[in-house]
């Protein structure tokens, strides 16, 4: 039994530049997914899939407009203007730790831009420097839910294997200039969320892909992050051999609804459908169930020559995760009361309590 934290234990907060920064204009920053990603009043927040969905058409139009109440991560917490005082108040909580993520929009704009943004890079300098200033840890996501919009018109987001070279050259940029300021690293937030918002996850648009197998498309952009998560690690270590590069994933718990076998092997399975995330990137590996999903689903990802063996050499240190609730899950669900469950929609537990966003609470 533990009974108290470990000495230097690390407990603070954390934010997402796509949530917090706003700012989205200004700085020299260029739009994002998130900065085109629309609020749809008309749809129940308890309906993420919904308000996952974007058109290529929808993004066009909001490239159009300055809104920001219809576009709310426009504005975030305007923590572009206000982060001095945040921090301030994380150190006044005692906290040891700020988890947050730089703005690949801000750095290149564009993402295939052949210099890199200085108003931007100084920005995150400025943070870091606060940040120690009162002896708190950055913990930096490289990629949280921000890929430059033009990833996503002219290179079909992560399904264009070119998008990992500029990944990688906006790596090199952020670990050598602030190799001395973060010593912890993620490479991608919840990367297995690519499966239920290909389009803030992956600048994936479902109608930029007429004709091809969409869950093929997706997996494609997976294994793309996975080369570009190990290069990243790569660079990382070599810029500063004493940082730690971790993953993230969802921590998405499933029980299965009864003791029926197909229940469990139902549970075992939607457990993998999140594992095999981190067991690729722990290991180096795809998962022997993985490798037989694609099989089975007639899912061909094509990969490149060296492309396993960048994978296996370059594991992450560390896993990370968010966890938000747990569901169940059965084989047959027809009749079962479904509940949110934050970005899906799940089997209700009927032995534990709801949020009222519905999301089921089970410490």
């Amino acid at each position: 039994m533990v009974k108290k934290f470990p000495e230097g234990f690390l407990w603070g907060g954390a934010v997402a530049a796509n949530q917090y920064e706003g700012g989205w204009n200004e700085g020299g920053k260029g739009v994002s997914v998130s900065d085109c990603a629309r609020h749809h009043l008309d749809v129940d927040v308890q309906d993420y899939a919904k308000q996952n969905e974007i058109s290529t058409e929808e993004i066009l139009e909001a490239m159009k407009s300055d809104d920001t109440s219809l576009y709310p991560k426009r504005h975030g917490s305007d923590g572009y203007h206000h982060y001095k005082e945040d921090i301030k108040l994380f150190a006044e909580m005692g906290f040891k730790v700020f988890r947050l993520s730089i703005a690949w929009s801000r750095i290149f704009p564009n993402g295939d831009d052949k210099e890199p943004n200085e108003e931007g890079l100084k920005f995150y300098d400025d943070i870091f420097d606060e940040c120690h200033k009162y002896g708190i840890e950055p913990l930096v996501t490289m990629s949280h839910y921000e890929p430059p919009i033009n990833l996503v018109l002219n290179y079909n987001g992560w399904y264009d294997r070119e998008v990992i070279d500029m990944f990688v050259k906006y790596v090199d940029v952020i670990t050598d200039r602030y190799k001395d300021k973060v010593k912890y690293w993620l490479t991608f937030n919840e990367v297995d969320s690519m499966i239920r918002h290909p389009y803030t996850t992956g600048g994936l648009v479902r109608d930029r892909f007429e004709g091809k197998n969409f869950t093929e498309v997706i997996f494609q952009a997976m294994h793309h992050q996975f080369v570009a998560s190990a290069l990243a690690t790569k660079i990382a270590h070599e810029k500063n051999p004493d940082c730690k590069v971790g993953c993230m994933l969802t921590k998405l718990t499933y029980y299965p609804y009864t003791c029926k076998p197909e229940d469990v092997l139902q549970a075992q399975q939607d457990m993998r459908s999140t594992y095999c995330y981190s067991d690729t990137q722990v290991f180096g590996e795809y998962p022997a169930y993985l490798l037989t999903k694609f099989k089975n689903e007639g899912l061909n990802i094509k990969m490149e020559e060296h492309d396993l063996e960048i994978m296996k050499k370059y594991p992450v240190d560390f896993v990370s995760f968010s966890y938000y609730s747990s569901s169940c899950v059965a084989k047959d669900d027809a009749g079962l009361k479904k509940t949110a469950a934050n970005t899906n929609i799940a089997i209700k537990n009927p032995y534990i309590p709801s949020s009222d966003w519905g999301w089921q609470i089970d410490p």
